[in-house]
């Protein structure tokens, strides 16, 4: 306890004038004997013991009254076992949980605005002078301001202005950089405030991190106060749109793309329509009416035809009242290509229909163009010899096929290895005419060739099969995109055709770098397909031939959609994906410039918020691109390249924060104690105990309170031992 008028306590020695009057009272009588004196001893002797009691009493009450009236006027402040802090300043970092769960709507406001307004009252009861960062846990974590600002003003002013929309948080680096921030600031006493509506999916990813933050919090050199405050209302239910599946491989104009909508409802409350609105573009493609029992999942399926070749978004929305309508919406970029350029290397042509390596490849590729169809192909070959291979023939390429090349020259590897670098594809198949030293020495050493190879195995060719070497792709649960197509038995059956002759390939340990991956086995267990990323390209090697020497595929209705999914796959994948995760760059590569061209070194890009940023063009020895890492939040971003082309990127979230689980008191409460804090029920109640810890508690109130108390006690018995009546 301490006294905020120390020198008033002084006027406590009053208590001694009672204390002098009752002993200058009790000196002033006179002994005076008189005769019947020895009558009255017995009665003085039973009443002396009792007299003296009362005086004592009545002295020590008249004693008390100066003593309690100056304590009340000292005002005492109780402490607690610290010191008061009084206006001193503070450090605080105060995070705002601004993901999506957020963007959950009540009768008061939304959680998020609610939690905007419980940390600018926090922040706006701080002292002057102290230290004031923000930090936003949705997607990555993001500072209101560059650095810690002085005036609460200016941060409550930002607060007001921030939006929300963003993706699910990130409350393992959140915290990482909070108590960095704390340990960068300069006041003794630090503060961290963490404001959520604590979402289960949040923080039950967080086991291993509570005990690494109550370290660095207990290691602190300077104690840092941990406060969590829960905000908003449980949510019984919601839905929301999960996920879209299409094919990934590239889509050209008017060709059929499937579009498969995942849809969640959470919560066991009953059954319900939901309208599904398809858009593309913004123009409303189709609809569909689907029910959805509580705690369920069902998909819908979209067919969609592109008219124009470029980039397009489509959307997806579940249309109807709800409380969480931040995931009720998703949205993905498509690119749809007007012509592929392929060139396929024949490393044994021949004159007469399909003897040629690349002559059944060239059908599958084209088969509109082939079948004089008025539907045109999205592929366009141009069939070369290995002579043919140089810079300019891969300029416009998107992909390479080797087919029975035997060997290349040095300058067209050097051509090819630049080819893939800069994001082309280059699809190897193998043949009588192989090289097994040079694929080896030359092109697995450059890096080109994704499994070293060992030896040729099988029959001795088509003319004399041999039965018992006949081996067959097997059926598996494929899980690379050029392959996912035929996870669907409809779709056609790989195994069904009969390999004679492959190269068996030799698995080498290349370090954690090793980017090789198996896309299809044999019966043999050796690998069929298999890929590596070179580069920003990449490299898929198939054991076998791409005509019918060494395997009757090309005889198989499977082989047309084989080959039309690896080539286009391939193409698309060389590309930098247009749909990304929240915090990822989008990367867009533009085309060389052509002599007389222009060369403009800014790109726009258009944000989610609505906002405009210039991008600068990178240019390295391989290629030109435009790179733009602020991606945060959900949402499209439209990117204006310097030639006028239109790209959009869609920045997406994980759909965790769908769950409209929260923990409840109790919960928190642990998680609290897990982190060494404490849980508050309110801004309010923030602000009260920061002013007891600054100012302590004031007792002045109840002293005056005993100090009349005490009044009517002295009233009392003074009348009740003087006699008086009332």
């Amino acid at each position: 306890m301490t006294l905020l008028n120390q020198m008033l306590m002084w006027g406590g020695l009053a208590f001694a004038v009672p204390l002098m009057i009752h002993l200058l009272n009790r000196s002033r009588f006179k002994t005076v004997d008189w005769g019947a004196m020895h009558l009255l001893e017995s009665v003085v002797k039973v009443n002396h013991r009792r007299l003296r009691l009362e005086q004592l009493l009545l002295l020590l009450v008249r004693c008390l009254i100066p003593i309690v009236l100056a304590a009340c006027l000292a005002r005492p402040v109780l402490t607690g076992s610290g010191t008061l802090e009084g206006t001193s300043p503070v450090s605080m970092v105060v995070v705002v949980d601004n993901s999506y769960s957020m963007d959950t709507e009540s009768t008061r406001g939304s959680r998020l605005e609610q939690a905007l307004t419980s940390a600018s009252e926090i922040i706006e009861a701080t002292q002057k002078g102290s230290e004031i960062a923000v930090l936003f846990s949705g997607s990555t974590p993001t500072k209101l301001l560059d650095g810690p600002a002085f005036d609460s003003t200016v941060v409550t002013r930002r607060l007001a202005e921030h939006q929300g929309g963003m993706g699910a948080a990130d409350y393992e680096g959140t915290l990482s950089e909070a108590l960095s921030l704390l340990g960068e600031m300069s006041h003794a006493r630090r503060e961290l405030v963490v404001i959520s509506d604590f979402q289960s999916k949040d923080w039950d990813s967080l086991e291993g991190v509570e005990t690494s933050a109550r370290e660095m919090i207990a290691s602190s050199e300077v104690p840092i106060h941990l406060t969590f405050l829960p905000v908003g209302e449980v949510l019984e239910d919601n839905v929301s749109v999960e996920s879209l599946e299409y094919s990934r491989r590239a889509i050209g104009v008017g060709q059929l793309l499937n579009l498969r909508v995942h849809l969640r409802k959470w919560g066991r409350v009953g059954t319900g329509t939901q309208n599904v609105q398809l858009r593309v573009d913004g123009e409303v493609r189709g609809q569909a009416q689907v029910e959805l029992p509580g705690d369920s999942t069902t998909q819908v399926l979209f067919p969609i035809r592109f008219e124009t070749a470029g980039s397009h978004i489509v959307e997806v929305e579940v249309v109807g009242d709800d409380r969480l309508p931040s995931d009720n919406v998703l949205k993905a970029s498509i690119d749809v290509w007007g012509v592929m350029e392929v060139v396929l290397v024949d490393g044994a042509p021949a004159s007469e229909p399909l003897k040629g390596e690349t002559d059944f490849l060239g059908i599958a590729l084209t088969p509109l163009t082939l079948g004089r169809l008025p539907l045109a192909d999205l592929v366009q070959t141009q069939v070369v010899d290995a002579t043919a291979i140089n810079g300019q023939l891969l300029e416009n390429a998107r992909v390479v096929v080797l087919a029975n090349v035997s060997r290349l020259d040095e300058s067209q590897l050097e051509s090819l290895r630049s080819f893939v670098e800069r994001g082309g594809a280059l699809l190897i198949s193998l043949g009588d005419r192989t090289d097994l030293n040079w694929y080896n020495e030359r092109l697995f050493d450059a890096g080109l060739l994704p499994r070293r190879l060992v030896s040729l195995q099988g029959g001795s060719g088509e003319s004399q099969p041999d039965t018992r070497a006949i081996t067959r792709v097997i059926s598996q649960n494929f899980e690379h995109p050029a392959l996912v197509f035929f996870n669907d038995p409809q779709q056609g059956d790989l195994s069904t055709a009969s390999v004679r002759r492959w190269y068996t390939t030799a698995e080498e340990d290349r370090g954690l770098e090793d980017t090789t991956s198996v896309m299809a086995w044999l019966g043999t267990g050796d690998p069929w397909l298999v890929e590596k990323t070179y580069g920003r390209g990449s490299v898929v090697l198939m054991t076998t031939a791409c005509d019918s020497d060494w395997s009757d595929f090309p005889l198989q209705p499977v082989y047309v959609p084989l080959m039309q999914q690896l080539v286009t796959t391939l193409a698309a994948t060389a590309i930098p994906p247009r749909n990304i995760d929240v915090g990822q760059p989008a990367i867009a590569v533009l085309e060389p410039l052509k002599e007389g061209d222009a060369e403009i070194d800014q790109a726009l890009v258009f944000m989610p918020s609505g906002k405009q940023r210039a991008v600068s063009v990178e240019t390295d020895e391989a290629r030109r691109q435009i790179r733009f890492d602020a991606t945060q939040q959900p949402g499209v971003y439209e990117l204006t390249t310097p030639g006028g082309e239109l790209l959009h990127f869609v920045a997406r979230t994980t759909a965790e924060e769908s769950d409209p689980r929260l923990m409840n008191q109790e919960e928190v409460q642990r998680k609290a104690q897990d982190f060494g804090g404490q849980v508050i029920a309110s801004s309010a109640t923030y602000v009260a105990e920061d002013h007891l810890r600054r100012h302590g508690r004031e007792i002045w109130k109840y002293l005056l309170l005993l100090l009349v108390g005490l009044l009517g006690i002295e009233i009392f018995f003074q009348q009740r031992f003087s006699g008086v009546k009332s």
